[in-house]
């Protein structure tokens, strides 16, 4: 099973409406490659990676069996998956292991979102066929006024799950928030409230808070870069040893890598969901993935139903169960059509932004960059999760007000 060709195919993925003026203003495009293998037999598979194409070149002439467990790209060896199972006439996860189920629990996702635009996307979502939705819980929002709003429109059964990557600082902060929240039936869990190198404040959490309490593998959850020792995490043995979480999330592209992990969860007896953004591709690749995976028993995620236009028809979601596609290879086709659209698009045009939160007070923090007014929250610059706070963005507007602002908040927030 030689490998004669690769291509790559940039993507310029667009957000559907309702969330994009809030997914922009944390990626200001939505660039995704296609990753393209053809083998001497013929047979083509297709693979998907966020970002911008890296060059596999080095894999022409060598065995696409080989690329199943040697290839460290994830777009390449997610085509290497498709290709050789196409050529041996058999699904994917026949390729990864030993199946254990044949279909798996599946999550929509956002980043975060007002109040009334949370409400839409739930109704959305349940629409599509969900029963659980991964949303990102952000300080410059009030969560209870958000949660308030999801448990208005969300059907029976329907489950939100808060990742708040560790904006709540510290169990002492945390634990009111959380247990206020846990009120809700409609929220299932929260993930990561705290950083991720605090062994004992998970503990006090799982001790008073009435949800079960999730955390990334082995690592930290935190957005903070200036200043790598904020939060390093924690291994996944004292994790484990010291019963920081009642379940995990493990996220990347290697097929043996997450394997591995999820091995080792079994031992323990501890459930997780894998996580990752991409294409209807992704969403068939991390089916057949978590398939072969006991514990993996918490709804997984791709964030596939995002996008305004994809490269294949998304995977039906029914009743919160993603089926693991039965036909060879990934069991899903991309439309040349569709990949030709995403292509030629234009890339998504660099806006430049001041996003203000306010205050019920009437006070006014103006920032310039997603990650400046993230590290404000994490470094206790500002108090978060205040009741009635909100966040507004506005987009450059040609005027020199704005470019007054802006450059001023690029040397450091402003307050009025």
């Amino acid at each position: 099973m030689k490998i004669v060709a690769v291509e790559t195919i940039p993507l310029n993925m667009a957000f559907r409406p309702e969330v994009r003026p809030h997914m922009v203003r944390s990626a200001q495009g939505a660039q995704l490659t296609l990753y393209r293998v053809e083998l001497a037999n013929g047979a083509e598979g297709y693979g998907d990676d966020t970002g911008a194409p890296v060059d596999p070149s080095a894999w022409i002439g060598r065995d696409a069996v080989e690329a199943l467990r040697a290839a460290r790209h994830g777009g390449m060896q997610m085509a290497c998956f498709d290709a050789v199972g196409k050529t041996l006439g058999v699904p994917a996860h026949v390729l990864m292991g030993r199946s254990v189920r044949r279909r798996i629990p599946f999550a929509y996702w956002t980043i975060d979102l007002p109040p009334d635009v949370l409400a839409q996307q739930i109704r959305y979502a349940a629409s599509l066929g969900y029963t659980s939705y991964k949303f990102k819980c952000r300080p410059w929002w009030d969560p209870r006024e958000q949660i308030a709003a999801a448990a208005e429109v969300a059907p029976k059964g329907f489950r939100l799950w808060l990742d708040f990557n560790g904006h709540l600082r510290e169990a002492r902060l945390a634990r009111p928030v959380l247990r206020a929240l846990a009120q809700y039936d409609c929220v299932g869990g929260f993930e990561s409230p705290i950083p991720q190198r605090d062994v004992e404040g998970y503990q006090i959490l799982r001790r008073s808070v009435d949800r079960p309490i999730v955390g990334h593998f082995g690592g930290g959850c935190c957005h903070v870069r200036s200043d790598p020792g904020f939060d390093p995490g924690t291994p996944g043995t004292i994790q484990l040893r010291e019963q920081m979480f009642d379940g995990f999330v493990l996220g990347g592209a290697d097929v043996d890598r997450l394997r591995s992990l999820a091995g080792t969860l079994h031992e323990f007896r501890k459930p997780f969901w894998i996580q990752t953004v991409g294409t209807a591709l992704r969403a068939a690749w991390v089916a057949h993935l978590a398939s072969t995976c006991d514990e993996a028993l918490l709804s997984h995620l791709s964030a596939h139903d995002i996008w305004l236009q994809d490269v294949a028809p998304a995977p039906r979601v029914t009743h919160g169960w993603l089926p693991v596609p039965d036909a060879p290879g990934l069991g899903i086709a991309p439309d040349p059509n569709l990949i030709e659209a995403l292509r030629s698009a234009p890339p998504a045009p660099a806006t430049r932004r001041v996003s203000t939160v306010v205050y019920p007070s009437g006070s006014r923090w103006h920032f310039a960059e997603e990650l400046q007014r993230q590290e404000a929250f994490y470094f206790g610059h500002l108090p978060g999760f205040v009741p009635g706070v909100r966040l507004d963005v506005r987009e450059d507007d040609g005027s020199r007000d704005f470019a007054d602002l802006y450059e001023r908040c690029r040397e450091a927030p402003v307050v009025e």
